[in-house]
């Protein structure tokens, strides 16, 4: 699997593209199967802190969730 993890206009550190990918391929081996490439945008629209996701799976399908502050879990989850 590959992740493309970055910041717009921020910046990401090491330790939060750890979590992501923790948490992400635990969710992909339970529920998604075969995930193929996941791209994440942490960014921030006035004071809230925004994540946006697309993961690729190999059946063809595509999620494109999206949370706001403090909501980055239920993301995760949502894929």
């Amino acid at each position: 699997m590959r992740y493309q993890i970055t910041g717009k206009q921020i910046d990401i550190g090491q330790a939060l593209q750890t979590h992501v990918q923790t948490e992400m391929g635990e969710v992909f081996e339970k529920y998604a199967g075969r995930p193929t490439d996941a791209n994440v945008v942490f960014s921030k629209s006035g004071h809230e802190f925004v994540c946006e996701a697309e993961v690729h799976l190999s059946t063809g399908l595509t999620r494109r969730p999206r949370a706001m502050p403090l909501k980055y879990m239920p993301l995760l989850t949502a894929l």
